[in-house]
């Protein structure tokens, strides 16, 4: 039995959901047949539902329900979703952009597309990776690609289900065959958020004169400044943030904290509560090793940031990063779960398993009317896939009865 809970997404008035089952669920036979449908339409939202006025929720969700969106995906990276509801998902290998509408999978159309997909270098963990849609400009599509050379976001423009050929806006991001960040967002401010990974060059990542292991913020509004650094940013270039491995997911909080998620090397993955200018220490500090005793997660000492949550690398390897007003999701692809880390007004609360029975976690998204989806990544060349994956699944949270 579960006791249900409204959950709200930061933006709007109606519950969320997501779609899968836990580890141990009443639902894991139900869970087992979901794997091979090809897609089942959302249920309408309740538009009627009061949004929080208040930061925070139960120390503990489970998930109550579970709907498979689509099997029909290859190697998901991002999830994006859009003004009419429907949701774009990029699929890494291919460099395709399906949209999802009432569940069933279609393939974009127009121009952009194999253009699109003769600019992509799709070698080791390269390919297309995120997505990013402006809510003030609908009709941009950003994407972060990886390249033979280099790693670069161009913007194509959306008509219905057509794309226009793409516009390169920022190149020169260092690329490699793993840690390539990958993830892009618009923040609550309205600019573009991009993480790229140390491309192999840790030493780089500590400096923040460059693009390797970085957050940067930038520009995009459809004009000539696209890619442009964003003003008062803290070194006046688009560097917002540095010392980073490999970020592959973050999000904000509706009172502005931003949070990220990122692979570590050996030992442990990362939760940073993410500043303007701030120094997330690698390669000289992987988790909290090498910080001065006394050290509790979240401080700065010496300049050096600290994670606020830390897990071993085969708990984690985090991907991406989904926030609500009461909690923080992270897509985890080596640990084969969905983490969840409770917020409250001034912090967090205590990480917890909220699903682990579908293999490798890609990304896991919030769309405005309060929905939570998930994407697995079993047919990345990593994973075991089954039958049925990969795929986009929705999910409906509740508290466990006491």
């Amino acid at each position: 039995m579960f006791t249900p809970l409204r959950i709200v997404a930061l933006s709007c008035a109606l519950p969320l959901t997501l779609a899968a089952c836990s580890a141990g669920s009443s639902s894991d036979a139900s869970a087992s047949a979901e794997r091979i449908v090809t897609g089942t339409k959302p249920a309408a939202a309740e538009s009627t539902t009061p949004a929080p006025t208040m930061i925070g929720g139960p120390a503990v969700l489970e998930v109550a329900e579970q709907v498979t969106v689509t099997n029909q995906l290859t190697a998901p990276w991002d999830i994006e979703v859009t003004a009419d509801g429907s949701l774009l998902v990029s699929e890494r290998d291919s460099a395709t952009i399906s949209r999802v509408r009432a569940g069933v999978r279609t393939a974009l159309n127009g121009p952009g597309v194999e253009a699109l997909r003769g600019m992509v270098n799709a070698e080791g963990e390269g390919g297309l990776l995120g997505l990013a849609i402006s809510a003030e400009h609908p009709e941009h599509v950003y994407a972060y690609i990886t390249r033979e050379d280099d790693n670069a976001i161009v913007r194509l423009d959306l008509h219905d289900d057509l794309l226009g050929l793409p516009t390169v806006v920022l190149e020169g991001i260092p690329a490699a065959a793993n840690h390539d960040g990958g993830r892009i967002k618009f923040g609550p401010d309205g600019f573009l958020y991009v993480s790229t990974g140390d491309a192999g060059e840790p030493e780089l990542a500590a400096a923040s004169d460059n693009l390797y292991g970085k957050i940067l913020r930038v520009v995009a509004d459809g004009s000539e400044a696209d890619g442009t650094a964003a003003p008062d940013n803290p070194f006046g270039t688009r560097v917002w943030s540095y010392g980073h491995r490999n970020v592959e997911g973050f999000g904000w909080v509706a009172d502005g904290r931003m949070y990220a998620s990122e692979l570590g090397a050996n030992a442990e993955d990362e939760l940073n509560l993410i500043v303007a200018g701030g120094n997330y220490g690698w390669p000289e500090h992987e988790g909290m090793s090498g910080a001065p005793e006394g050290t509790s997660p979240g401080d700065t000492v010496d300049g050096v940031t600290y994670p606020v949550v830390t897990w071993t690398t085969s708990e984690a390897s985090p991907s991406g990063v989904a926030v609500t007003y009461e909690g923080i999701y992270v897509a985890a692809l080596r640990g084969e779960q969905i983490w969840r880390i409770p917020l409250t007004e001034d912090g967090i609360g205590t990480p917890h398993t909220l699903l682990s029975d579908l293999g490798r976690m890609r990304d896991v998204a919030v769309a405005p009317n309060g929905t939570l989806y998930a994407l697995t990544s079993n047919t990345d060349g990593r994973g075991d896939a089954a039958e049925g994956d990969d795929l986009l699944v929705r999910l409906t949270l509740a508290e466990p009865e006491a």
